[in-house]
Order: C-alpha cells, then structure tokens, then sequence
C-alpha cells in the first residue's frame, strides 16, 4: 500500500516492498516540452543533461565514482510533460543515495564551459533522432496537429533553439521550476522510516515559489504532412483526437488500443502484417496529457505498398467507428489489461514511476485495487462508445515521411480531404 506524506512543503508518496533489496528514489518535476515557449524549446531536456554535469560539491566524475560506489544506477529523462531523476540503490545504501541524487538536482554548477560542451551533446542526439523514421514521423505529427502550442514542440528542441540557449535562460528557467510546489518524491522498495528524516534535511533547502504554471488548451487541426526524406521505407502516422486524464476513460482506451493495435493479436497487426504483410511494423498507441490526447497508429512499408495499407488502416477505423469491437475481444483485452496492470507491481522502477507521476500530475494516486474495480466494472457499451468516439474517420490528421511519389502524394491528399 502506498503512503502520502508532505515534508518541508513537499510532496512525498512511497511504496514499501518488503522482500526487496534495493530502492528506487525518483524526483518527479513539473518541466517539460508542455512548459516551454518556441523561443526555449528544449530546455526542460537540456536542463536534465545539465544536472549531470556536476554540482557545487561534486564534479560529474565525482558524482559517477560515488554513484558506482555503492552500486548505483542513477538516470533521469524528460516527457513533454514532466522531467524525472532517479536514484537505485541497495536499501543499506539510502542515504548516500539521497545524498548523491539531491545535490546533483538541487545543487547544480552550470559551468558556462559545460553548457557549451553540452549544447554539442544535444546536438547529437537531435541528429540521432533524424535518423529515426518513426521519431520523424511523430514528431511531425504532433506539429501538425498542434501547430504553434507547447504540446507540438520536440522534447530535444531544435538545432536553433538549443544554440541560442543562455545561462541566464537556464537559470531562469530552472528557478522558476525546480522549487517545493512543483516536485513531487517518490520512492518504491525496502526502506526503513528513517528515510523520511533524511528526506526532511535535503527538503528543507529547496527553494519555494508561489508562481502557478499556466497551461493552454491546444486546438486540434485536421490536416496532412509529409517530410520527403531518403528512408528505405514509407513511413506513416496517423493521429486521431484521443482524451485527456480520466482514470476510466485511461482504462477503456487502453482495452480498445489493445484490441485495434496494441499488440500482437489486434486488429491492424492481424490483418495488415499477418494476412497480408504487407508491412513488418504497424501499431497504435495512445499519448494522454492534461489538456489533450491523440490515439495514433504508426506503419512503415515499401512505397508500392502505401496505398494498401492506408485504405486497410482507414478500413479497420471505419469499421469499429461503425460497429465497435466484438463482445469476445472486449472481454479477452480488459483480461489482459487487468494481468498487465497485476505484472506491473513486479517492477519497483515501474511502481515508483507510476506513483510519482501520478501524484505531480493529478494529485493522486490510485490504489491498484481501485484500478482493478474500473477495469473490472468497464461496460461493454461504455467501452464501445468511446471506441466509436475515437476512431472516427473524420478527424484524421497523417504525416508521412519518406519518398512518396507524386501520384500516390496527391491521391493522399485528396483522400483526406473528402
């Protein structure tokens, strides 16, 4: 059972599993793509690099050689909507952990010469990541449906914006973000008490500001893009309008991504890899924030394919728009939501995740056996409503990377139109 406390004005939610030997200490911050304006996009991730770097008392080998010490793992990633740092350790080890995990966080040096050494590392990635067909391909998607709101920004930023990011920038940004009311503490695994006064020392010294973080509702446009790029395959997303945090509607779209695309035995893998293959990659996910969401399905092929698997896609979506999924799969995908949601609770790192990042962005977290009643109590007809709802043809918005030829580019365009 988890636990809920507020220590020096911050929140702290753990869960203690007995019969482990390590823990895992996380803090959660409210910095993200979602947080940021065109002009600092991708600092909420060049931040996170940042800390890394080193702190006003260790260096950054400083903090590797003790993190390796005492057998750690140390790590952190950024989501548009949050920022985590994390800390694994032996339970004997807690406190240095703490230590170690805190001032790296909450005690950073941002030496001009570390951020101009960083800015080549972010580089880097960004172009790693334009070596990724599929990350091309969302992260046009998400530019094309949002266009202009934070929710459409890269979490990595942009070749310009990193370059032109300032110390100052940094600093206030991260003044602004790394305080009391905008982190939340999550830790999962053996622990003893102690572990709250320890917290207490480290807590007490983080600063406190009173600013509220605005958050704009993002307009969804219905629209087509493509990115001509010389990749070996076609790749294509699709997006559609998805839901924002709502535990019951969370549950039910994962029972209905499960049945379309989720996996192995759905629909779109089935039909279009399966019967067909005519592709070797096709899936659909579904991404929830606070103020939207998006379902979307992603397929790479061969060019001479395109057409196909388009056409099959929109059919499988017109399909359950029409007449929802079947009683049979309904059942066999909220069995298999309600085993994974079971299977999860193995994993310290996944509990500590799942609570911290429930706690900073709802201000709650769900006991697992009230998951399981919603799963359990989900209707058929409350799941085939919003399945109709989702998958709705109307509202499709695509991106397509890759050397579509001329006439396959038109015939695309027209079809999403009509």
């Amino acid at each position: 059972m988890h636990e809920q406390k507020v220590i020096e004005g911050v929140k702290v939610v753990t869960y203690k599993v007995p019969q482990a030997y390590s823990v895992y200490i996380g803090i959660w911050i409210k910095a993200g793509s979602m947080y940021e304006d065109k002009t600092i996009n991708g600092m909420s991730h060049f931040i996170e690099h940042m800390v890394f770097k080193g702190s006003k008392l260790r260096s950054a080998k400083q903090i590797a050689e003790e993190t390796d010490s005492i057998g750690g793992q140390l790590n952190g990633f950024t989501e548009k909507e949050s920022t985590c740092f994390y800390i694994k350790v032996l339970n004997t080890h807690v406190k240095q952990g703490v230590d170690i995990l805190f001032d790296m966080v909450f005690n950073p040096a941002f030496k001009e010469e570390d951020i101009q050494k960083e800015k080549q590392v972010i580089f880097e990635e960004i172009l790693t990541e334009l070596d990724s067909p599929e990350d091309v391909a969302y992260n046009l998607l998400f530019k094309t449906i949002w266009k202009g709101h934070p929710l459409s920004f890269p979490v990595l930023g942009t070749f310009s914006t990193i370059k032109r990011i300032s110390k100052e920038q940094i600093l206030n940004y991260y003044n602004s973000h790394y305080t009391k009311d905008n982190i939340v503490i999550s830790i999962a695994g053996n622990f003893n008490e102690d572990i709250y006064e320890i917290l207490q020392k480290h807590l007490s010294k983080i600063q406190k500001n009173n600013t509220t973080l605005q958050l704009t509702v993002p307009v969804w446009h219905k629209s087509t893009a493509i990115y001509e790029k010389d990749f070996e395959q076609i790749n294509l997303c699709i997006g559609l309008p998805g839901i924002t945090y709502d535990l019951r509607k969370v549950y039910a779209l994962a029972a209905i991504n499960n049945a379309f695309g989720g996996g192995m035995s759905s629909r779109l893998f089935q039909k279009i890899r399966e019967d067909k293959g005519l592709v070797y990659s096709i899936y659909s996910y579904p991404s929830t924030y606070q103020q939207a969401g998006v379902f979307s399905i992603f397929a790479s092929m061969n060019a001479n394919n395109f057409k196909k698997v388009y056409s099959l896609i929109l059919e499988e979506i017109e399909k359950v728009h029409l007449k929802g999924l079947e009683k049979e799969e309904i059942d066999k995908f909220k069995e298999q939501l309600r085993i994974n949601v079971l299977m999860d609770l193995d994993s310290i790192s996944s509990r500590m995740s799942t609570i911290g990042k429930s706690k900073l962005l709802l201000d709650r977290v769900y006991p697992v056996e009230e998951i399981l009643n919603i799963i359990d109590n989900l209707t058929y007809e409350e799941i085939n409503d919003l399945a109709k709802k989702i998958l709705n043809p109307t509202d499709i918005t695509i991106s397509v990377v890759g050397k579509l030829n001329k006439r396959d580019k038109e015939w695309l365009i027209n079809a999403n139109n009509t």
